[in-house]
């Protein structure tokens, strides 16, 4: 998105017969599809052969998930991209957000370890529900019953995300 503003393009898509909704639906399915195909290729080819992680749940629950957190995910992305002005403003905010989001998520330490005002703030994070789901459905053989909040946590958060990066889209160039 950014990139299309710095090349004065995103003028000649809005006024192109697609929506804003279609063009940044487009863009999210592309990126979706890739993130899915790596996360097969890893898993299928190294976590679960080569390290012997056991999956005790559906993958296709796993990808279903996938889909949501690229969904939320994207959502973040469009937001950044409607403050920045140019593609070194975004990748600066990306580390921003990414290195603390991936650090206190509970990746490389466990949520009750840390102060309550970290886990208050990673109330917003997708990757804190990310992992949890994730960690359910492989070591714990958890289904979407007993994962139902954190899905929904998550997808709830990646509608306001996505929400609020179209009506930032819609607003900065109308």
């Amino acid at each position: 998105m950014v990139r299309e503003k710095e090349h004065v393009t995103v003028e000649q898509l809005l006024v192109s017969p697609p929506t804003p909704f279609q063009i940044m639906f487009s863009k999210v399915i592309a990126m979706t599809i890739v993130i899915l195909c790596a996360a097969a290729m890893s898993i299928l080819g190294v976590i679960h052969p080569l390290i012997e992680v056991p999956i005790r749940d559906s993958l296709v629950l796993y990808f279903l998930i996938t889909v949501l957190y690229a969904f939320t995910t994207a959502g973040i992305g469009l937001f950044m991209a409607t403050l920045a002005r140019n593609q070194a403003q975004v990748g600066m905010m990306t580390i921003l957000m990414l290195v603390p989001m991936i650090l206190l998520s509970g990746m490389t330490s466990p949520m009750e370890a840390m102060p309550t005002w970290v886990q208050s703030l990673m109330v917003l994070s997708p990757l804190r529900y990310y992992i949890e789901i994730t960690r359910g459905i492989f070591f714990k053989g958890a289904g979407l019953d007993s994962l139902w909040e954190l899905v929904g946590t998550m997808g709830l958060l990646g509608s306001v995300t996505v929400g609020i990066g179209m009506c930032r889209v819609r607003r900065q160039f109308n």
